[in-house]
C-alpha cells in the first residue's frame, strides 16, 4: 500500500471563507443562497461539469 501522513487539521487542508465561497458558487449556479439547506440541496443537483467550470472563479 501507499503510506500517507498528515492530518485533516493541517493548515493547508482548511479552506478560508468556505461558507462565503459556497454561497458565491451557489449564486453563480443559480441556487438560492439565503437558506443553507436549500443551497446544499440545489448544489447536489448540479452536474459536476457545471461546478468545475465555475471553480476557476475562485482560483
Amino acid at each position: 500500500g501507499i503510506s500517507v501522513s498528515g492530518t485533516a487539521l493541517d493548515c493547508w487542508t482548511q479552506t478560508e471563507a468556505a461558507e462565503e465561497k459556497a454561497r458565491k458558487l451557489a449564486a453563480a449556479l443559480g441556487c438560492p443562497i439565503d437558506n443553507t439547506q436549500d443551497l446544499v440541496r440545489c448544489l447536489k443537483t448540479k452536474p459536476a461539469r457545471s461546478i468545475i467550470e465555475r471553480i476557476s472563479d475562485f482560483m
